[in-house]
C-alpha cells in the first residue's frame, strides 16, 4: 500500500514518499481527462488532497507552524472548486440511495422532476467551475507549486513522537467532535467529526504496517464511520436545496415526501454512527497513542507484540 509506511526506509524519507505520490496522482488524474471521466478526476484528486492533509496533522508537531499552516491551506484551496462539483454530482446519488432504501414506502411515487433538477444543477457547476473557470488547470499548478515546496517541511526526526504526537491529536479532537455531537447533533457538528474521522482514517493506514491486524480493521471502522457521516452530510446538503425553491422540484406535496424520507434516514445513519463512536473512542487520547507507541516500538525491533489480545476498539 503506497500510504503506509515502510520499515526499510527513515521517516523523512518516507514522508516525502507519501506526499508525492499522492500530489503526483492528483496531477495525473486532472491531467488525464475527458468528458467521461472528470467527475473520476475530481473525485481521485479530492482523496489525494484529503490524504496530504492528514499526512500534514500527522507531522504537524514535528514541523513548523508556518509550514503546516501554508501547506494545509493551500491544499485546501486547491481542493475547494472540486468540492463544489463534487458536492452538485452526489446530490443526484443520494437522491437515487434514499428513495431505493424506502422504496417500499414509496412505491407508485415518481421523483422524474427532482432528479431531472438535481442533474442539470450538477451539469452547470461542472460546466462553471471545470470549462470557465479552469479549475483543472488551477489544481494542476497548485500541485506543481506544493511539490517544489516538500523538502522544506517534510523533515522530521528519526522517532515515534514525530507521527505519535500528530496522530494523538488528531484522535483526540475527533473524540471532542464526536462528544460534541452527542451533545448537540447539528449539521455543522456532524459535518466536523466526519473531517477529523477521516483524518483519522487516513492517519491509521499511514500507520498500517506497525501491526497491520490490528490497525488495518481500525482504519477500516474509521473508513466505515466516516461514510456513515458522509451520507448523512450529503442528505442534509440535499435538504437544504429541495426546501430553498420547493416548486423547482415539483412542488410542495414531493418535496415533504422527501424531507420526511431523509430527516427518517439521516436518523437512522446517525444512530449507527453513534454506536460505532462509541467503540472508536472508547480509549482516551493517552491510551491510544501509547497502544500506538507500542507497536511502533515492536515493529522496528522486527518482533510479535506482547500482550496480542490488546485491543484499541
Amino acid at each position: 500500500m503506497s500510504l503506509e509506511l515502510r520499515p526499510d526506509a527513515p521517516l523523512r524519507k518516507e514522508i516525502r514518499r507519501i506526499a508525492r505520490k499522492e500530489l503526483e496522482d492528483a496531477h495525473t488524474y486532472v491531467a488525464q481527462t475527458s468528458n467521461g471521466s472528470r467527475d473520476e478526476a475530481v473525485h481521485e484528486a479530492r482523496k489525494d488532497f484529503k490524504k496530504v492533509r492528514a499526512l500534514l496533522r500527522l507531522v504537524r508537531p514535528a514541523i513548523t507552524e508556518q509550514h503546516y499552516r501554508y501547506e494545509n491551506t493551500a491544499l485546501r484551496d486547491a481542493a475547494r472548486p472540486l468540492t463544489e462539483v463534487r458536492d452538485a454530482k452526489i446530490l443526484v446519488e443520494t437522491l437515487d440511495k434514499v428513495v431505493e432504501h424506502f422504496a417500499d414506502r414509496v412505491r407508485g411515487q415518481s421523483f422524474t422532476v427532482v432528479r431531472k433538477e438535481l442533474m442539470a444543477h450538477h451539469r452547470e457547476v461542472r460546466k462553471r467551475v471545470l470549462n470557465e473557470a479552469h479549475a483543472f488547470a488551477a489544481v494542476k499548478t497548485a500541485v506543481r507549486e506544493a511539490l517544489k515546496r516538500l523538502d522544506d517541511w517534510a523533515d522530521v526526526a528519526e522517532r515515534w513522537s514525530s507521527v505519535g504526537n500528530g496522530v494523538r491529536q488528531v484522535y483526540r479532537q475527533a473524540r471532542q467532535a464526536f462528544a460534541e455531537v452527542k451533545a448537540d447533533p447539528t449539521v455543522e457538528k456532524l459535518h466536523e467529526w466526519r473531517k477529523q474521522v477521516k483524518y483519522l482514517r487516513y492517519q491509521l493506514e499511514i500507520l498500517r504496517a506497525a501491526w497491520p491486524e490490528m490497525l488495518e480493521p481500525l482504519a477500516g471502522q474509521a473508513d466505515h464511520l466516516g461514510e456513515l457521516l458522509g451520507d448523512d452530510h450529503d442528505l442534509a446538503v440535499l435538504r437544504q436545496m429541495l426546501t430553498q425553491d420547493p416548486e423547482r422540484f415539483g412542488g410542495e406535496a414531493i418535496v415533504e415526501l422527501l424531507l420526511a424520507l431523509i430527516d427518517r434516514r439521516r436518523e437512522e445513519l446517525e444512530g449507527e454512527a453513534t454506536l460505532l463512536g462509541r467503540r472508536l473512542f472508547q480509549d482516551s487520547p493517552k491510551a491510544f497513542a501509547r497502544r500506538l507507541k507500542g507497536y511502533w516500538r515492536v515493529w522496528h525491533k522486527h518482533e510479535q507484540p506482547e500482550h496480542a489480545q490488546a485491543t484499541l476498539a
